[in-house]
């Protein structure tokens, strides 16, 4: 069975002190806890999860960077949730 990639982008909600050195940590906010619920939620589908969240960071510097940490990933599912327009 192919795993369903989910994709999370954002700012510092998403980011949530994830250690970016490991492409494995999702940080300790709302993307873990989905990661968490979603497998006892849906036990016969299988996840694979990317945060790609940057603390810091606007709509325009998610733009910047959305065809290399997006596009290129293929996700099946993608979270957005970032505040600052500017």
């Amino acid at each position: 069975m192919k795993k369903t990639l989910i994709l999370f982008q954002g700012d510092s909600i998403t980011d949530c002190g994830r250690n970016r050195e490991d492409p494995n940590n999702l940080g300790g906010g709302y993307v873990r806890l989905l990661t968490a619920m979603l497998p006892d939620k849906y036990p016969k589908h299988e996840f694979k999860y990317i945060n790609r969240g940057v603390s810091g960071d606007k709509v325009r510097d998610l733009a910047c960077r959305w065809d290399k940490d997006c596009i290129s990933l293929q996700p099946d599912w993608l979270s957005i949730l970032i505040g600052i327009l500017v």
